[in-house]
């Protein structure tokens, strides 16, 4: 019985797409998200943060499962992170955080500060990518 349902499903399917050689109307092509120019502060405190998502990650590895908190190291390098980043633009800060949740998600206190600071609703509902603050 579910072999002949089967059969009916993919005979139905196989029929769907019609022989119409008609030219349909094309999407307009995606709008992209203006390329925001970095200055040079803005470029050294990302790269300052890349090294120290660096330092969080090596701060982590002797841990092997989820602790409520981790080392005191971690958890200092990971406010002076959350301090660093906070004047950058919302795209900028967002992609960083995100990284450096991965690098501390064995601490739960950690990835949860991380998730609170993240700039979702910035991102998401149109806030201007390249203003900072």
């Amino acid at each position: 019985m579910a072999i002949a349902a089967l059969a009916a499903f993919l005979a139905t399917v196989a029929g769907c797409g019609g022989g119409s050689s008609q030219a349909r109307p094309t999407a307009p092509p995606p709008t992209t998200k203006p390329k925001c120019t970095l200055s040079a502060k803005q470029e050294r405190t990302i790269r300052r943060a890349r090294r120290m998502i660096v330092r969080m990650h090596r701060l982590e590895l002797p841990l092997k499962t989820v602790h409520e908190v981790g080392p005191r190291k971690l958890e200092q390098e990971l406010y002076r992170f959350m301090l660093t980043i906070g004047t950058l633009s919302p795209d900028e800060r967002g992609l960083l955080i995100r990284r450096a949740k991965s690098a501390v998600a064995l601490c739960q206190d950690c990835f949860d500060a991380l998730e609170s600071m993240e700039p979702a609703l910035a991102t998401r509902f149109g806030g201007r990518p390249c203003k900072s603050g």
